[in-house]
């Protein structure tokens, strides 16, 4: 089985970034670090499977060169990983906190 190359936007970056660091400020280094963690287990469950995650929240989002999917990461499941299935690589977008609502994201695509 070949893996899909991963590729991950800005933004995604920036948002697990600021998810670790705000999991170290609630419970310590270690936390911050198993968020990561989890993060880089879903990026290779994508890369296995990319057609994987679900399609529920693609009609909100035209335009996009693929149907937009998402995959909850696993034990910090209000956080959801939202990507492209590619041709030639898995895009990430978003590591998004659900807890925010559908609505700020779609306002945040804008």
């Amino acid at each position: 089985m070949r893996l899909q190359r991963v590729e991950w936007s800005r933004q995604a970056r920036r948002d697990a970034a600021d998810a670790a660091d705000w999991y170290v400020t609630q419970g310590g280094l270690a936390l911050g670090e198993r968020f990561l963690s989890e993060v880089q287990a879903s990026l290779q469950q994508v890369a296995r499977f990319p057609a994987s995650g679900s399609l529920r929240h693609a009609e909100y989002f035209v335009g996009l060169p693929a149907p937009l999917r998402f995959l909850p990461i696993k034990t910090f499941e209000r956080y959801l990983l939202y990507y492209l299935d590619l041709p030639t690589h898995v895009e990430v977008i978003r590591v998004w906190d659900a807890s925010r609502g559908l609505q700020v994201l779609l306002e945040a695509g804008e």
